[in-house]
């Protein structure tokens, strides 16, 4: 199946992003440095090679051929003397390279052994040099290809011999140079990278352990603790740390006792309070219209207290790290409708796939948390409008709405912290005490799931609950 254009540009949008990241990431980032040191040494070192190698096969090349006309300018020198053969065929017993040029010029007239090379071929300083009585060469460019002339002076009025050599293989040699220096060039850096990216890696290693005590403490296991492993650099950040950690774990020890503590004291007296009601209801057909209504009142009221002093209990319990979970089996859209008032049971519907929905969960945490978002659409958001259960991949999905003005995306986190309200809600803020999100949160976190708010597309908030998906046999 093919995903929609939309999609796929998402997903590209999304590993982009991941991409640059991590690129951004302290590790990245030192990759990144030992690379562009690495391109710049060897940028540096070639073009350092470039400068030497280059320089020196000229100057090789310029010795040899120099020394060859030089060669060459005495075997002429003799042959006019001794020798009753003409210029020009003296020209053609010279000793020469393939591809080179003889010149004579003697007494004005100018002799060749190539129609291609002639006097105007050479340069004026060249040639006035050498009818001067001074030896000297000069690179030239002759059809198109770079060549080298060597003028020497002979003995004899206007006479001096010239020899053109072509520097076609000092050129192939420049270009074979050069491309192997932009291979390297290209090829470190990326050899570099990866070989950066592999040694920062136990470099770090200490900031990743930095990382997940500080992610396991952020997930309430506040036992979790850095060891040092001998590493000198890393004793002190450690100790710190620890130190800091220790502390935060007595605080909220000592918070969890006091609020442990508070809710049991507070459990007598309510009791009591309870037990009152429950004998005062028992003659409520006594009372006057005033007294009843005060009477129910008051039960409301005696009610929000006894769920706030439960759910202190409860987050007590958890701050202390008591996390007794009875794991069971649950078809879980079945689970849902008997955790909803009866009143509420025509709003469940079953999404794609949201009939044979299995997951193995605590009962008592999952009801608590169905019935604190009831709860919180009935208090905050206008109103229970629909309840969904779905299948999300390897996920079951629970979908809450409500007919609120919906969560400003600025408080989608802060109203999961304990004793937060959202503005704007569809209640007054001091109804509720604020832990109902909070005890959500924290029960999904226990039972390997989730829960954020997003926007409902009927309008008002959509609460999403995910939980790890267990299939039923008869339907694997």
């Amino acid at each position: 199946m093919t995903a929609p254009p939309g999609d796929a540009t998402g997903s590209g949008r999304r590993h982009g992003a991941g991409r640059l990241r991590r690129w951004r990431s302290l590790r990245g980032r030192a990759a990144l440095a030992f690379t562009a040191l690495a391109a710049l040494l060897t940028a540096v070192t070639s073009t350092g090679v470039w400068l030497t190698v280059s320089q020196y096969l000229l100057l090789q090349r310029e010795r040899v051929t120099t020394a060859q006309s030089l060669a060459n300018a005495d075997r002429l020198q003799r042959g006019l003397r001794t020798e009753g053969l003409s210029a020009p065929q003296l020209l053609a017993q010279l000793p020469r390279e393939t591809g080179s040029t003889s010149l004579l010029v003697d007494g004005g007239q100018w002799f060749t052994t190539s129609l291609r090379v002639g006097r105007d071929d050479l340069p004026l300083p060249l040639r006035r040099a050498a009818l001067r009585g001074e030896a000297s060469h000069q690179r030239i460019q002759l059809g198109g290809h770079t060549v080298l002339a060597v003028g020497v002076p002979l003995q004899g009025e206007g006479r001096a011999y010239f020899e053109v050599f072509p520097l076609d293989e000092l050129d192939e040699t420049y270009r074979t140079l050069g491309t192997v220096l932009l291979v390297a060039g290209a090829v470190v850096p990326v050899l570099a990278l990866g070989l950066g990216w592999w040694l920062t890696r136990p470099a770090l290693r200490p900031i990743d352990r930095v990382g997940a005590a500080a992610a396991a403490i952020a997930s309430g296991q506040l036992d979790a603790r850095i060891d040092h492993h001998g590493d000198p650099d890393l004793v002190p950040l450690a100790t710190s740390f620890n130190r800091t950690a220790a502390a935060l774990e007595r605080r909220v020890r000592a918070d969890a006792r006091f609020a442990s503590d508070v809710a049991h004291e507070l459990r007598t007296p309510l009791t009591a309070m309870l037990g009152a009601l429950s004998l005062v209801e028992q003659h409520r057909e006594r009372l006057p219209g005033t007294g009843r209504e005060a009477l129910d009142l008051l039960q409301e009221e005696v009610d929000r207290f006894s769920r706030l002093v439960q759910d202190l209990l409860e987050i007590s319990r958890s701050d202390a790290g008591s996390h007794d979970l009875v794991l069971e089996e649950v078809d879980l859209a079945d689970f849902v409708c008997q955790a909803l008032p009866e009143h509420a049971h025509p709003l469940v519907t079953r999404g794609p796939d949201g009939d044979g929905l299995v997951v193995r969960t605590d009962k008592r945490r999952l009801r608590q948390v169905v019935a604190n978002l009831v709860d919180n659409a009935d208090k905050h958001g206008g109103g229970l409008t629909r309840v969904t259960v779905a299948r999300v991949g390897r996920n079951a999905e629970v979908l809450v709405d409500d007919a609120g003005p919906g969560v400003d995306p600025a408080e989608r986190e802060r109203i999961f912290e304990r004793f937060a309200r959202a503005r704007g809600s569809a209640s007054s803020s001091s109804e509720g005490a604020g832990l109902g999100l909070s005890l959500v949160e924290r029960h999904l976190q226990l039972l390997g799931g989730s829960v954020t708010v997003v926007d409902s597309p009927e309008g008002g908030a959509r609460f999403r609950v995910l939980l790890p998906l267990e299939v039923a046999p008869w339907r694997r």
